[in-house]
């Protein structure tokens, strides 16, 4: 996997542990890629037969889309985060879309029809696409700077969802979900009424845990996804992409847990 850093990612730990049940003699390394080594390091790999793809995490998950031919979620949300050689240019998908699919059903939550969404890059692109795909109609997003979030607005409008941006502060009115993009610090002045407004709430932070916001939400007996079950969750699809073989979503956020207590007793 590349990014930059990539020292800190728990992703070579679920593939490892994915090519161990699958008996796959594969290896898996984080590879901290400079934006302006983007070009040269992924031509090399592509021309190297020992390699298979790349998974791609920031900051590199947008400048990745211009480097092989993007399915259609990758060119709706404007990046990607898995790339597959083969045969002719390599393929880029983005599995962060279905990911938080697999996450939100793993947690046996109702389809969520409305939902307020803070901020408005990548991820949070990605999880409006998301949201459509499970039946959402309303989204409402939170925003530092509103006149930002028109491109995230109207890629919602695109996918059929009634969606409006209100600057961050504001009340979001009672929705199924309160999705976090945002860094901790941003949310965190707003968390007990954020909490308060949802039915469930997902942060995309995964360390440290928990964020004021989803501490909020669960001092209040509301569901809680972090950024751990989106990372589990894009894997499934990801480890198939890249591999042909199946991993589940509980075995990825098994690995996941397991490695990040192995760095708290170091």
């Amino acid at each position: 996997m590349i990014g930059d850093p990539a020292a800190h990612s728990l992703s070579p730990a679920i593939h490892r542990a994915g090519y161990a049940v699958n008996g796959l003699d594969i290896d898996y390394e984080a590879c901290t890629v400079a934006p302006a080594d983007l070009d040269r390091f992924v031509a090399d790999r592509v021309s190297d037969p020992t390699w298979v793809g790349l998974s791609v995490t920031a900051p590199h998950k947008e400048a990745i889309v211009a480097l092989g031919d993007p399915d259609e979620p990758t060119r709706l949300v404007g990046g990607g985060n898995t790339m597959v050689f083969g045969e002719g240019r390599p393929r880029i998908h983005n599995t962060d879309v279905p990911g938080f699919g697999v996450a939100w059903r793993a947690h046996g939550l109702a389809a969520p029809r409305s939902a307020a969404i803070l901020g408005n890059g990548a991820t949070a692109r990605s999880i409006v696409l998301a949201l459509a795909g499970l039946g959402t109609r309303d989204v409402v997003v939170l925003a530092r700077r509103p006149e930002r979030a028109v491109g995230l607005v109207e890629l919602a409008t695109l996918l059929g969802l009634r969606a409006e941006v209100r600057t961050l502060g504001e009340a979001p009115g009672t929705v199924d979900l309160v999705a976090s993009t945002i860094p901790v610090a941003a949310a965190a002045p707003h968390a007990a009424a954020l909490a308060a407004a949802a039915g469930a709430v997902f942060d995309v932070v995964y360390d440290p845990w928990p964020t004021p916001l989803t501490g909020a939400a669960a001092d209040a007996g509301i569901p809680v996804l972090s950024g751990l079950d989106l990372l589990a969750g894009q894997a499934v699809d990801q480890f198939f992409l890249l591999t042909g073989a199946r991993v589940t979503f509980d075995a990825c956020l098994s690995a996941a847990g397991r490695e990040l207590k192995r760095r708290a007793a170091l």
